[in-house]
Order: C-alpha cells, then structure tokens, then sequence
C-alpha cells in the first residue's frame, strides 16, 4: 500500500476512483480523505463561514476540528471554484485568448475581425489610471563635496561646480583630500 498523500495522487486514479467508485485503485483510508475533501469543496460554494463547514464536517464524520480544517484546505487547494476564484488568472487567460484571436485574424487577412479584436482588448486592459506625480521626484538632486582646509574651515562644493573646474584645479581638490596627516594632526582632531 502506498503512503503517498491525496494531493500527490496521479490525476488519472482519482479520477478513475469517482467514476467507478467500486473498483477504485485508491488505498481506503485515501478514498475516505477524497469523500471529506469533495464534501469539504461543495460546502465551501455554499458556506462562506469556515466555522459552519467544520460543524457540518463534524456531524457527518467522526474525526477531529483538525482534521476537518487540513480538508478545508485540501478542499481549497484542489478543487478551485467559486470560493477561490482567481481573477488575475482569468484577466491574464482573457487577455491571451484575445492576442491569440487578434493573430489568427491578421493571418487569415480578416481585418474587420481582427479590428473588433483589437478594440475588444482595449477595453478588457482599459485606460492607464492617472497617478499625480511625486513632486520630490522632479526636483533637481545635488551633491556635495566637502573639502576641509588644514585651518578648520570646511568648503562644500556641489558636482557640478567641481566637473567644471579645470584639471590642474581638480587634482589639487584630490590632493588636499587625500593628504597623508601625522600623529599631532590626528590627534588634535579626535580631541577638537
């Protein structure tokens, strides 16, 4: 007997099992589990409530509110109808049915279908909504270098100022910014 789980079943054998439910090639405890999963997905269309599910679960089957939840799930997980409707899929599956139906007008030179195709995928993708424009984002972003003298004094100097300079001026910026200090000097400086 296999130890396998319902979810893990070939497609085939449980469908097989629900269209001859006495000559079933699933394991019993695995034909049980699939009777509470179907009760479990037909309740869910009906009952919004998870809480009146497990009572009726609870009444019909002699297990336990755990077990009853794990079916739910189950349920939830194999059996996808109007409790987990997936819209993105069905927007996403409508807007491919309808590019392929716009393709297969174009290359059967049907052009009247393939312009009602194209209008019909505007209005299934719609107007772009309009969305106010972050007024930080148009601001002009500037940078500044800071270039400290020996005396104390400090300069700071946007990047654009700097790209302008000339080269001999430049590279006397990098040299005072890059200058090798001593002991007395680094020492003054954690102590100022």
């Amino acid at each position: 007997m296999s130890k396998q789980a319902l979810e893990e079943k070939d497609y085939e054998l449980i469908l097989s099992h629900l269209l001859d439910p006495e000559n079933s090639p699933l394991p019993e405890n695995l034909q049980e589990k699939l009777e509470r999963t179907l009760q479990a997905a037909r309740l869910l269309d009906d009952y919004p409530n998870d809480s009146h599910i497990i009572n009726l679960m609870l009444a019909k089957y002699r297990i336990t509110r755990t077990q009853v939840r794990k079916d739910i799930s189950l349920a939830m997980e194999l059996f996808k109808t109007n409790h987990t409707f997936d819209w993105d899929f069905w927007f996403a599956w409508q807007i491919k049915d309808q590019i392929e139906l716009i393709r297969q007008a174009k290359l059967a030179g049907n052009l009247k279908e393939w312009n009602n195709a194209k209008k019909t995928l505007m209005q299934l993708i719609g107007e772009k909504p309009q969305i106010s424009q972050d007024p930080r984002r148009m601001e002009k972003n500037i940078f500044y270098i800071q270039v400290n003298n020996n005396n104390g004094t400090s300069l700071n100097l946007d990047m654009d100022t700097v790209r302008k300079l000339p080269a001999e001026d430049i590279r006397k910026i990098m040299e005072v910014m890059y200058e090798p200090i001593n002991e007395e000097t680094a020492t003054q400086m954690i102590n100022s």
